[in-house]
């Protein structure tokens, strides 16, 4: 009964279905977000760096930019004042050099660097662009945090300030899908290679690697109603209601929904994406509810075990969220009734640096590539556990050759499988 792509694949896009969700992806701006890795606050106060003129972006692989970047020394001592101004001491992360070196030079701009998630997605960025440095790869990266709560003011400042240190390719994680546009174009034309991450966004000169709400509203839904042997009652957990990523959510919930007629849904919680929300939820309902086989939606799976051990009630399946916290929690709990975990892959940012050394090097790629999301079975969980820290979340270890899988895949229009799990 799995309903038509089913979990366990990359779902990438070529350039014609993105212009296909160009509309839906204008409805995204500045609204709450689902995940816990993306929040919104009011704007901040740095200024924005002056705008610089370029030369028109080159088509195809690397531009060499020895003689520009000795050219621009003073000017990117300068930037880096303006950079330092703007984030916070702790906030920014550089190594290397441009220098004289031909190998490339790589910028992370995140938009918020609040919570575990984003932290686990900028540290594997460092360690893996550390690592290329090592081997020559790189000749340096530079991850800087835009200070405050996911602030588009201040990320705009921060990366303008990027672009006058003239890096080959700039990863940015942004803080608004529109307000970050007219910068985005504006390191395009400084014939810089801008890669996307974590969001949809309208900005044709740049190249776009995240997970899919469709596919996580899927991955979220489709495993438990399986482990029910689909049927039974469930109760629904539901994530920030009225955003656009939870109604992209909820509206694949209800497909697969609709192809289990003996699964009924007795009632809907609002979790927010939220174990502590999610558990004060259920504890309001518990007692007027009959046995409940699973509770699927967004990964709040230890709030939703907590309010049933609470009621003295069976623990029905649930899904955790990825973190090292919550892996250890589901195995100490001795839970073992087909509960998993599954949530959006911090590892999108070392995809993304991948992803940016391609077309460096001239390689066609696909405008928008979609990656698997992180799915832990019971069976993956301890090896996964035995990498993580109780506030890391798991993310796939993406290589190059991985992700040229992932990108073959998309252009011959075939199935690429998930990454391979962490040795036990």
């Amino acid at each position: 009964m799995t309903p038509t792509g089913a979990p366990g694949t990359t779902r990438g896009r070529l350039a014609t279905d993105r212009r296909t969700t160009t509309a839906r992806r204008r409805e995204v701006a500045d609204r709450p977000q689902l995940h816990p890795h993306i929040q919104t606050a009011p704007a901040g106060a740095c200024r924005p760096c002056p705008d610089q003129t370029a030369q028109p972006r080159s088509p195809g692989g690397t531009v060499k930019k020895n003689v520009k970047r000795r050219l621009l020394a003073a000017t990117a001592v300068i930037a880096m004042a303006a950079l330092s101004a703007c984030s916070s001491a702790e906030g920014e992360t550089a190594t290397g050099g441009s220098g004289e070196s031909d190998a490339p030079f790589i910028a992370l701009s995140n938009g918020f660097i609040g919570n575990s998630w984003r932290q686990t997605l900028v540290r594997s960025f460092e360690e893996t662009a550390e690592q290329l440095k090592t081997d020559g790869v790189i000749s340096g990266y530079q991850a800087v945090n835009a200070p405050g709560e996911n602030d588009a003011t201040e990320q705009i400042s921060q990366i303008r300030s990027l672009i006058l240190q003239d890096p080959d390719a700039l990863l940015i994680v942004p803080a608004s899908p529109t307000a970050l546009v007219p910068v985005i174009e504006e390191a395009c034309a400084a014939d810089i290679t801008v890669v996307v991450l974590d969001s949809e966004i309208d900005a044709p000169c740049a190249h776009v690697v995240r997970n899919s709400y469709d596919d996580w509203g899927r991955e979220s839904t489709i495993h438990a109603l399986e482990a029910i042997g689909g049927k039974g009652n469930i109760i629904n957990n539901r994530g920030v209601v009225g955003s656009q990523p939870e109604q992209l959510f909820y509206a694949t919930q209800q497909e697969i929904f609709a192809e289990y007629p003996d699964v009924n849904v007795v009632s809907e919680v609002n979790g927010f994406c939220d174990s502590g929300t999610t558990q004060q939820e259920l504890v309001a309902i518990l007692a007027s509810m009959p046995e409940i086989a699973a509770v699927p939606g967004c990964a709040s799976g230890m709030g939703v075990a907590q309010a049933f051990q609470s009621a003295g009630r069976d623990v029905p399946v649930v899904v955790f969220d990825t973190s090292g916290a919550n892996l250890q929690y589901w195995k100490d709990s001795g839970i073992d009734n087909g509960s998993y975990a599954t949530i959006t892959d911090p590892g999108q940012s070392v995809a993304a640096l991948y992803v940016a050394l391609e077309l460096l090097d001239g390689k066609e790629v696909p405008e928008e590539l979609i990656l698997p999301l992180v799915y832990i079975p019971m069976e993956d969980r301890d090896a996964w556990l035995a990498t993580l820290g109780p506030d890391d979340y798991a993310a796939y270890p993406w290589t190059r050759e991985l992700i040229q899988e992932q990108i073959e895949a998309v252009q011959n229009g075939t199935e690429a499988p998930r990454p391979p799990t962490p040795a036990a």
